[in-house]
């Protein structure tokens, strides 16, 4: 796997195998370990720069010594970056808590220090060319190569919400009923449309009962028709005929009940 360490390994395969566990360790999200991991790196580094001087010295005694042999504004930035990780490692080791983002400050802050250590020792010029790559840390993949990972699964994603949306049309357009027996729209649609067809075109039962409404409406005419006729004949012929015309009366409100009943028959059921 690639790392961001990588050209430490031909340089110092005793430092490569500290910050490459510190790595491990930040990535699996053990963020107080690897800040002590750090601090180990970063003081074995510092000894080694001092030299053989650096044996029996603290870790603040080394930073010290560094301290008050800086020329350039490389060393103080070098120093500084040894205090820096120094007070995060100690932190830790005390048992507080650190924040992530100050872990990878520490770790941002070790990739310049291995850097500086890398030089002195190869006088390479790529190796002050290196940048830090915090996807490489977090994924193994440099950011270009993570980009493209990223754009590849996008694009299935893509494609899988696009075949997933043709599927959910060819299941709208064939199912008519649901599972629990319920319409879905296009099985209303459906039905809507036939209903407005069926208006049109009546059954042979529907006809039936159509001429017998027809029958009883002409029965009512004529049943009018003669009682009124009755009526102007004579006076005494109206009196004669009075419970007759109430029957008749009662008859055609039975009859036009049982027209809006038999209407009500045809076109709802």
């Amino acid at each position: 796997m690639a790392g961001n360490f990588d050209f430490l390994k031909s340089t110092d395969k005793e430092l490569f195998s500290l910050i490459r566990d510190s790595e491990k360790l930040f990535r699996d999200e053990y963020f107080n370990q690897c800040a002590v991991q750090l601090r180990i790196f970063a003081e074995k580094t510092a000894k080694k720069v001092l030299g053989q001087d650096s044996k029996e010295m603290t870790f603040d005694d080394t930073i010290n010594c560094l301290k008050d042999k800086i020329q350039t504004q490389e060393e103080k930035e070098f120093v500084e970056d040894l205090f820096f990780i120094k007070r995060a490692g100690n932190k830790c080791a005390h048992g507080e808590d650190i924040a992530p983002t100050e872990v990878l400050e520490a770790i941002r802050r070790a990739f310049e220090i291995a850097i500086n250590y890398s030089y002195s020792k190869k006088k390479d010029e790529k190796i002050k060319k290196l940048c830090f790559d915090e996807t490489l840390l977090i994924t193994e993949k440099p950011q270009k190569e993570q980009k493209l990972v990223d754009e590849y699964i996008r694009l299935a994603q893509e494609e899988r919400e696009e075949f997933l949306n043709l599927k959910q049309g060819e299941f709208n357009s064939n199912v008519e009923k649901t599972i629990d027996g319920r319409k879905d729209e296009s099985y209303v649609s459906k039905v809507n449309k036939y209903k407005k067809k069926s208006k049109k075109e009546l059954t042979p039962a529907q006809k039936r009962v159509k001429e017998k409404i027809k029958q009883a409406r002409k029965v009512i005419k004529e049943k009018v028709n003669k009682s009124t006729k009755s009526k102007k004949s004579s006076k005494k012929k109206q009196k004669v005929s009075k419970n007759k015309y109430i029957k008749h009366i009662v008859f055609m409100i039975f009859v036009t009940i049982s027209v809006i009943l038999l209407t009500k028959m045809i076109f709802f059921f």
